[in-house]
């Protein structure tokens, strides 16, 4: 991962998503600027800017409307989505730093989907968090991302007139806003409903250490309501706002519309917990299930998950974040705050 970093100087944190922008700036852990700004359709791609002029227009309209505080620094952390980074933990013999270096170099061939020429990469070591054990090997966190995408965000910000000066993974980012202290030697499943994905998210100690995704998401969800009461998109998620899932302890048919997608996705949470309790083995049990993104606000989602999954799932409050997160979220609507948990965890970098 090319490494962008500036311990010093005050940043605000810019969340890009295929269909809104929004930026965080906190300061002595309370936010003091935010503001979002929907992007229209075709700007931003799959996490990649296709068109720069109109991605300036909304991305300066976005800086100028920042409230209560107006936005002064140029300096901006940014992620990637999921889409475009890659977190692997691998075990590789114990060598020196050198070795392991070179070592990596084979690794991110073998396990992600770009040659070593397509990404910028880095690592640390993972110490003895991950099931250490006696073979003689280490564990190493790895995280790639996709030069190209990577390199036409820091041409295109710096064009703009900011200064990029940190680039991570939106997993590590939500991981910093959600999780804290006191999940020492606890794993925490993150569950991040988004509008074209749900990703899982694994952390041991505040630390990620597997993520995953599945298409199932909002726009799905939308679409099965769409579809059964025959109305249009924008009437479907108007519904879903107001109704959530519908009750499923009775005959109705908001739930019955979208009951196959909560059925898949409960179906794709219990396999990625069996692969990462029986196949990576990194713990021995998921100790607590935390969702956030689009839809964690849906009225009655969360106690179907929890009754379905057999594990107490609770919405994400970036309240309960790290040492050094936000103490309050005043100037926020409560209900809103979730929305920028990257940006937040962006704002938060170096905090």
């Amino acid at each position: 991962m090319k490494k962008i970093i500036d311990f010093k100087d005050d940043a605000f944190g810019l969340s890009i998503e295929d269909d809104v922008l929004r930026i965080i700036r906190i300061e002595d852990k309370k936010i003091k600027s935010y503001s979002s700004e929907a992007i229209p359709k075709g700007v931003v791609l799959d996490g990649e800017i296709a068109n720069k002029d109109e991605f300036f227009r909304v991305l300066d309209k976005l800086i100028k409307n920042a409230k209560p505080k107006k936005i002064k620094t140029k300096k901006v952390r940014i992620a990637l989505s999921e889409s475009k980074s890659f977190l692997r933990l691998i075990s590789i013999p114990a060598m020196s730093e050198k070795e392991i270096n070179e070592a990596i170099k084979w690794e991110i061939e073998a396990n992600i989907p770009l040659s070593l020429d397509q990404v910028y990469y880095d690592w640390q070591l993972a110490g003895d968090i991950f099931g250490s054990n006696d073979t003689g090997e280490i564990k190493v966190l790895v995280l790639a991302a996709a030069k190209r995408v990577v390199d036409q965000y820091i041409e295109f910000l710096e064009e703009f007139g900011l200064e990029v000066i940190g680039i991570e993974s939106e997993t590590t980012a939500i991981v910093r806003s959600l999780l804290n202290e006191n999940s020492v030697s606890k794993t925490a499943l993150i569950i991040n409903m988004d509008k074209n994905k749900t990703s899982f998210i694994f952390a041991i100690e505040n630390i990620p250490c597997f993520a995953s995704s599945v298409p199932i998401s909002e726009k799905n969800i939308i679409g099965a309501i769409a579809k059964k009461f025959n109305i249009s998109d924008k009437k479907a998620q108007e519904i879903e706002e107001k109704d959530g899932i519908g009750s499923f302890f009775e005959d109705d048919a908001l739930f019955e519309a979208i009951k196959p997608i909560l059925s898949g996705l409960v179906d794709e949470v219990k396999k990625t917990i069996d692969f990462y309790l029986e196949g990576l083995k990194y713990s021995s049990s998921i100790d607590k299930i935390i969702i956030c993104g689009r839809l964690s606000k849906a009225k009655g989602l969360i106690p179907y998950l929890s009754r379905n999954l057999g594990i107490e799932v609770v919405e994400g409050d970036v309240r309960n974040g790290m040492t050094s997160s936000i103490k309050s979220v005043p100037i926020i609507k409560q209900e809103n705050v979730i929305k920028y948990v990257v940006a937040i965890g962006l704002a938060l970098g170096n905090k």
